[in-house]
């Protein structure tokens, strides 16, 4: 397979309203049969909505909201995903989507905290770098991030095994109220289940990745991809040679990278050299 184009790209909201049409049916009790024969679909067509595979329009998320006594509110959620779809360029909207499909994520950030893990305020210093950028703009690039950053949250969702050079940080980002937060956020999360952080130290003198921060993904019913960053997009693939190659380089960094304890104790080092 050939890296991904635009035209083929399936729309964010498919993936997000899947989800929020999961929780809204098994709060009302109902399986997935049930549901099927109130909207006069099949079971395979409600589940691969739920999945995020199928495309829901106004009238099956009105349709849905109705039989399952959602008052309004899952038809609202489903015109908030299209809304805030709309605001992303295809590569993210893409990668949002890649994001609720993968069961497992492994990403690399030589320069920065990893999206999927940056609080309100550091996200909000990285778009400010933007040239030109506006504050609206700022808040809506934020908005974005951190509703991407739902799917790490959910009760069945991917794993992330993130290697960060330890660059990221010592790095000052914003203000040092800003790193400390977001220093003890990424400590935080050592306790969540599905989350491993990593960190390269200086001392590793390895130059793997260097190039550029990437993710892999991969799930069932799904090529294993690579998203690719650049200084103003990013490109997802899923040719299995580069794909490949993207996993050789994710291997050397993770041999690199310090274990998971000494990771930790770094990133609790910085965070309260962040606070003094």
């Amino acid at each position: 397979m050939e890296d991904i184009e635009p035209e083929s790209a399936l729309k964010a909201p498919r993936a997000e309203f899947g989800v929020y049409l999961r929780e809204y049916r098994i709060a009302a009790g109902k399986r997935q049969k049930e549901l099927a024969a109130m909207l006069g679909w099949s079971v395979s067509k409600i589940s691969m909505v739920e999945r995020g595979e199928r495309p829901a329009d106004e009238d099956f998320a009105h349709a849905a909201d109705t039989a399952l006594g959602a008052d309004g509110g899952l038809l609202a959620r489903w015109r908030e995903t299209v809304e805030h779809a709309s605001h992303w360029p295809v590569w993210l909207a893409q990668l949002a989507e890649i994001e609720q499909q993968a069961d497992i994520l492994r990403t690399w950030q030589p320069l920065i905290v990893p999206g999927l893990l940056q609080t309100q305020a550091y996200a909000r210093a990285i778009f400010r770098g933007k040239p030109a950028i506006t504050e609206e703009e700022v808040e809506q690039n934020v908005a974005a991030r951190m509703e991407r950053q739902h799917v790490l949250h959910r009760e069945v969702g991917p794993t992330l095994w993130a290697i960060l050079d330890e660059g990221v940080l010592t790095r000052p980002t914003g203000s040092e109220a800003v790193m400390a937060e977001q220093m003890a956020q990424l400590a935080a999360l050592d306790e969540h289940p599905r989350i491993n952080v990593r960190v390269l130290p200086r001392n590793s003198w390895l130059t793997t990745g260097l190039q550029g921060a990437f993710i892999l993904a991969g799930g069932p019913g799904m090529p294993d991809m690579a998203y690719l960053e650049s200084i103003t997009m990013g490109q997802i693939t899923a040719d299995s040679g580069r794909v490949r190659e993207v996993r050789l380089k994710y291997e050397m960094l993770h041999n690199e990278a310090l274990p998971r304890r000494a990771s930790l104790q770094l990133i609790r080092e910085m965070a309260e050299k962040w606070t003094n």
